[in-house]
């Protein structure tokens, strides 16, 4: 009898077999090898990567007795699964069910669930799930939202994924790419041809992808998130229209049961690698809790003595220029009786004690020290003076969430509470209007946002350090400071400022917003970083000023912009298509000139990035003008455009650009 029963489901599984569509393709995990997932997808035919054995293992799934692939790329080093396709197919259908994770830290946030790519010869197309709980494709993106505005947990239950691919055009270049989840459209990306450089130069995995050919990738490979997730099954379908077929439909065809919900055993969630507290010095120690490192661990970007070595700065090791080494203090005898003293003998142990007695107007001298604390200001007209940057020094580790307004530093907000903050903001009833006399100025001051440093350490990927974010400052004068953070180091989201003699460094978006700025004479620093980066992501100006002549963007004057020595095949560029609400090619384009600026050979020639195939460079105003170095251009080109002779002129004058004449009153 056991021997009859053994034939019969011998011929099921034979009858399963070749049943299945030649152009369909089911991977069950741990089928072909239920204890080595790199023999068991190899043998189905994926082509995986020398570090698969790292972030890919085997979960049991007791409801059929199968496993469950898990990929678990907390280490941030993307990975990614590779299967040939056939070179004629013109749609690509990819279904699979997974549960992720959130991450643990906040309970709020997921881990990337999926990263998928349909090359096409030297074209492709893109979708991916990541930390900021979006979709994201070729071209657009989708923040996952609950009808009350919170983000939509899509991770923590079962859920089935089907990724449709098409060709739009019979050369096959223009793809579409849709995500549905649970049967629900939810990211579609427009038709787009994006051609293929050398994806290596993109922070992808150099081990898989090789740029042209015919293949699907399937993995985490962001390049700049962590993924973690299991998967029951994948089914790949060349060529063939299932959209109206159900899932108990697709399964029947395919010879396995996709339907069922999978459990799985002996794999918790991920626990959180973040030490219970902050670092409570200058530095990071071992004492401070910092996971897996050694018990003589010095912080690399150690602070000796409280000062600042401007020949070798803590993280990026740059030599600052630019700013005035021995600078003369601003304030004598008279102007300090009148100033709230911070620091040593002052009346004041820190700057937020000061902020909070502060009247509008008031100046605030701060003593040299290094000053942990986290500052919101909404006083206008407050003037915030140093000695020397070099020793005067605003620090903090703020980097915790996965939104630009929850890793704030230093926020200067006058924007009155009831107006719409938003970059770009069209309405003029919801116009950013920023309080009377709403001023700003800060001379000889560090503003050190150390949080990506600190949760590097602990395996976190989020990057977003704000040193100093300015909202509604009317006229804002920023003397001889220096800005130290890693992605979006200033957030200059409305007003217009004057900085003067600054250094910034960062490495993506690091100087970004809807402001109307002018950097003169400062030095603007890329940090290095594995997928390359932006110096600037401009926003149209912010609603009360769309129509302003002052609506003039980021204008770099006699600025020396270099970088990283190690910055050299992934490129910096001079910055992306317009950043919230797009560019319209209209009078509130996003705007940034460098003008006869030293620029350094970490710049790609190129120059300027689309955001996306709707906030293009192409629509925004990219200018130089008379720049010079190894990143300069001997002739204009078609990405790289220059200012006429009259548009230099006019923004070589500061009241022209910013609408006033700029003096601290301290």
């Amino acid at each position: 009898m056991k021997k009859i029963l053994f034939i019969l489901f011998c011929l099921a599984l034979i009858t399963n077999v070749f049943s299945i569509p030649n152009n369909w393709k089911l991977y069950v995990p741990g089928e072909r090898d239920a204890t080595n997932p790199r023999v068991d997808m190899e043998k189905f035919g994926w082509t995986l990567t020398p570090n698969f054995d790292n972030h890919v293992s085997f979960v049991d799934n007791t409801t059929n007795g199968k496993k469950a692939l898990k990929l678990d790329t907390r280490d941030n080093k993307p990975e990614a699964f590779m299967i040939p396709v056939k070179e004629d197919a013109n749609r690509i259908t990819f279904i699979f069910k997974a549960k992720g994770s959130l991450i643990p830290d906040n309970g709020l946030t997921p881990f990337g669930i999926l990263w998928a790519c349909w090359q096409r010869n030297n074209y492709q197309s893109v979708l991916r799930h990541n930390q900021t709980n979006q979709i994201k494709g070729s071209t657009g993106q989708t923040n996952l939202r609950t009808s009350e505005g919170t983000s939509e947990d899509i991770v923590s239950e079962w859920r089935d994924y089907r990724l449709v691919f098409e060709t739009v055009d019979n050369k096959g270049r223009d793809m579409t790419a849709s995500c549905y989840i649970d049967g629900v459209l939810r990211h579609q990306t427009k038709a787009y041809a994006k051609k293929t450089v050398d994806i290596r130069k993109k922070g992808y995995n150099p081990e898989l992808i090789t740029g042209n050919g015919h293949y699907f990738l399937f993995g985490e490979n962001d390049g700049s998130t962590n993924g973690f997730a299991r998967y029951s099954y994948f089914l790949l379908i060349e060529d063939e229209d299932v959209s109206g077929m159900t899932l108990e439909e697709i399964g029947k065809k395919a010879g396995f049961d996709i339907v069922s919900m999978p459990v799985t055993i002996n794999d918790p969630a991920p626990k959180s690698l973040k030490p219970a507290a902050k670092p409570v010095g200058i530095n990071m120690l071992v004492s401070d809790g910092i996971p897996e490192v050694a018990a003589d661990y010095k912080d690399p970007a150690f602070i000796e003595n409280g000062m600042l070595n401007l020949d070798s700065l803590p993280f990026s090791k740059a030599k600052v220029e630019k700013v005035v080494r021995n600078p003369k203090f601003p304030l004598n005898n008279a102007k300090i009786k009148k100033a709230l003293v911070v620091g040593n003998g002052g009346q004041f142990k820190s700057v937020a004690d000061a902020v909070e007695v502060a009247s509008p107007g008031s100046t605030i001298y701060i003593k040299p020290g290094i000053y942990r604390e986290k500052l919101v200001i909404k006083k206008p007209g407050l003037k915030l003076v140093g000695e020397n940057p070099a020793n005067t020094i605003i620090y903090g580790y703020e980097a915790d969430f996965g939104n630009i307004d929850g890793n704030l530093l230093v926020e200067v907000n006058l924007l009155q509470s009831s107006e719409n903050t938003t970059p770009g903001a069209s309405d003029p009833s919801k116009a950013a209007l920023a309080v009377p006399g709403a001023s700003f100025s800060a001379e000889n001051i560090t503003f050190y946002n150390k949080g990506a440093e600190w949760n590097a350490t602990w395996k976190s990927t989020e990057r977003r350090s704000i040193a100093l974010a300015l909202k509604g400052v009317t006229e804002g004068y920023i003397k001889n400071c220096i800005f130290l953070g890693q992605q979006d180091t200033m957030y200059l989201r409305s007003g217009r400022i004057l900085f003067e003699n600054c250094y910034i460094e960062g490495e993506v978006d690091f100087i970004c917003g809807g402001a109307t700025v002018l950097f003169d004479k400062c030095h603007i620093y890329s940090i290095f970083y594995k997928n390359g980066g932006y110096i600037t992501a401009t926003a149209p100006a912010d609603s009360a000023m769309a129509n302003s002549l002052n609506a003039n963007g980021y204008v770099f004057r006699d600025c020396l912009v270099n970088g990283d020595a190690n910055i050299t095949d992934k490129k910096v560029f001079l910055g992306r298509g317009a950043w919230t609400g797009g560019s319209n090619g209209g009078d509130n384009q996003a705007k940034t000139v460098y003008l006869r600026c030293e620029l350094g050979s970490h710049l790609d020639d190129i120059g300027w990035k689309d955001w996306d195939n709707v906030n293009t460079a192409e629509k925004a105003f990219f200018r130089e003008y008379g720049c010079t170095g190894e990143g300069a251009l001997q002739a204009e080109t078609a990405t790289r455009k220059w200012l006429t002779a009259a548009q230099a002129s006019f923004y070589d004058k500061t009241q022209n650009v910013l609408g006033f004449k700029p003096k601290i009153k301290y």
